[in-house]
């Protein structure tokens, strides 16, 4: 068995850090809700928006939103993987 990195403290100060708020899968989960959340909201407005240019703007940061959460969230979960 390897003595602990670098990466192995930063990943259980991270988790000791998150766990009151249930840990860090818990805390990602929640944060991939919100952006789910951001997310279809700004749909939902680019739907209701008659005006060209502000629906095509709502449409284009919905997936924007999206896809920034989504690497965000794949990193997080990629360096709290042991």
């Amino acid at each position: 068995m390897k003595p602990p990195g670098v990466e192995d403290l930063a990943r259980m100060c991270v988790n000791a850090a998150l766990a009151p708020w249930g840990g860090s899968e818990a805390c990602l989960d929640r944060y991939e809700t919100g952006v789910r959340l951001a997310s279809n909201l700004q749909l939902t407005v680019a739907k209701v928006v008659r005006v060209e240019p502000l629906r095509s703007v709502a449409s284009t940061l919905a997936g924007i939103t999206r896809d920034v959460g989504a690497a965000q969230l794949s990193t997080a979960r990629w360096f709290l993987d042991e």
